[in-house]
């Protein structure tokens, strides 16, 4: 009897609570009688909670075994007729990834306007602040659409390359073994890089695509993003071309290139080495290259996605020095990372999943040695979700990496995450 009353109560509490976010849901839009104007506001609270070994993986900031992290995401979507559309997209949480604010933070991390001057898709523009047109993952980057808690290790493992200081000869490879600097450290790219910039995008038939000039390369940190902070510097081209060849079917092949120094780059103009000069060519002269292909299979409960990609990083000083007269000159050359992974997601039902991911990074050698410049790392990712309604789901995930050679993070992370949506 005591069962049946409990379910009871939280079927009511339950129902009740669903009829007030669907009238929440009615508040929070604005219309004309026409539709020709129209104002959206929703929403996803989050609520985190990881426990990770120290020093925990990835773009997680903390050394406690315990990390508590709410965040909110406020959307406000404004329609003006069906050609001009805006969109801005406000946190509150602890930082733009978990721990690099602890004691909280409020930002605008999207902010655009888009013009559409066909009836059909065929090419839109955007100008603002918004998510990297490269690869795929970007399109299910918020809670509510990610099958896991954390990002593909692509986006969020920290490299020993850095977009602020000078590293000599030998100096990057030295770091193979250090704990992670996520001050300066950078990975391939850094989460849905939301750089400022402006985009040209469409589909024509089975063809989808994306073109974008931006202020800041793949893997700069949030705060180069913006740019009245940043400014434009870093002038970065990116670019992504997608095929359906069939509806279950994407594919899609991905470019970018600019430069990843920043303008506190504490690289020298020129230094004095064996009583000669040694000249810098200047933060420009250093690009990061990408290049990807992305893939994703949709059949009943079946969710399958892949992502490959390789980045060269042209660092200073990496190659050595070559002769130029009587000076030294910088002859700067490229270390490079491979790294990709591949997710499996199988309903369980209309509201259970379960997620499983697989991620691997590979390096190259330093210039003119046999020496890689960082070690090979997996990582493998678990999730189980639970959607109870439109509004509300819950997740579980559990990792485990590891690298080649003495490993300089965590081996293990536990975490979860309860995501409401309004």
């Amino acid at each position: 009897m005591k069962k049946l009353l409990a379910l009871l109560l939280f079927s009511t509490v339950s129902a009740t609570a669903q009829s007030v976010l669907e009238t929440v849901d009615e508040a929070l839009t604005v219309a004309t009688p026409n539709q020709m104007f129209r104002a959206d506001l929703s929403g996803l609270m989050d609520l985190e909670l990881y426990a990770p070994d120290a020093p925990a993986m990835g773009l997680l900031n903390t050394d406690d075994d315990l990390f508590f992290n709410p965040r909110l995401t406020l959307f406000l979507n404004l329609q003006a007729t069906e050609h001009l559309r805006g969109h801005v997209q406000m946190r509150v949480d602890r930082g733009f990834d978990p721990g690099f604010a602890s004691d909280g933070q409020t930002r605008l991390d999207e902010y655009f306007l888009e013009w559409k001057p066909l009836e059909k898709s065929w090419i839109n523009f955007r100008l603002g602040k918004f998510a990297t047109a490269f690869g795929s993952w970007t399109g299910r980057r918020l809670s509510w659409d990610n099958p896991f808690i954390t990002a593909p290790m692509a986006y969020n493992d920290m490299l020993p390359v850095t977009d602020e200081t000078f590293v000599p000869l030998g100096g990057i490879a030295g770091r193979r073994f250090k704990p992670d600097n996520r001050d300066t450290w950078l990975p391939i790219i850094w989460g849905p890089s939301y750089a400022t910039g402006a985009s040209v995008f469409g589909q024509v038939g089975p063809v989808d695509y994306a073109f974008e000039v931006k202020n800041a390369a793949l893997s700069s940190a949030p705060r180069n993003w913006d740019a009245i902070q940043g400014g434009w510097e870093g002038t970065t081209y990116t670019g992504r071309v997608g095929l359906r060849p069939a509806p279950e079917w994407n594919l899609g092949a991905s470019y970018s290139h600019g430069p990843y120094l920043t303008d506190a780059s504490t690289i020298p103009p020129m230094v004095i080495i064996g009583g000669a000069p040694f000249l810098d060519e200047g933060r420009r002269d250093y690009n990061q290259t990408t290049l990807g292909v992305d893939a994703s299979w949709a059949h009943g409960p079946w969710q399958v996605w892949g992502e490959l990609m390789t980045s060269r990083f042209e660092t200073p000083n990496a190659g050595g020095f070559g002769f130029v007269g009587s000076s030294i000159a910088n002859r700067a050359a490229a270390v490079r990372v491979w790294s990709g992974f591949v997710e499996v997601k199988r309903k369980l039902g209309p509201q259970w999943w379960v997620a499983t991911r697989w991620n691997q990074s590979w390096f190259g050698d330093l210039p003119g040695t046999d020496t890689a410049w960082d070690n090979d790392g997996w990582r493998a990712d678990l999730s189980v979700g639970y959607r109870f309604s439109r509004h509300l789901q819950a997740k579980l995930q559990y990792s485990m990496a590891g690298r080649e050679g003495a490993g300089r993070e965590g081996h293990h992370l536990v975490a979860g995450q309860i995501t409401l949506k309004f």
